[in-house]
């Protein structure tokens, strides 16, 4: 479990060597940062696209860049591989 979104980057990269989520260039991309970036407690379980459960951590995140204007958003990570969950 981690404690704050730096440890969970840390581990993203520790995990995802090659991986761009968290990338300056990607984040600038869709309007986001950083330190808009909670990591929410605990874990949940969900569903993927193709109808997959998985545990996974929530990161709240603002989109500065959304169609409708601003809008805060979650984005899910396995437990396992961290790998960013499309639902």
């Amino acid at each position: 479990m981690y404690k704050n979104i730096n440890e969970l980057i840390r581990a993203y990269y520790e995990k995802n060597p090659n991986g761009h989520y968290f990338d300056r260039d990607t984040l600038r991309f869709f309007g986001e940062h950083v330190s808009d970036m909670r990591l929410l407690k605990g874990t949940v379980k969900i569903k993927d696209v193709s109808g997959e459960e998985h545990d996974a951590y929530v990161i709240s995140r603002l989109q500065r860049k959304h169609p409708g204007g601003a809008q805060r958003t979650y984005a899910y990570f396995d437990v396992n591989t961290l790998d960013d969950i499309i639902i």
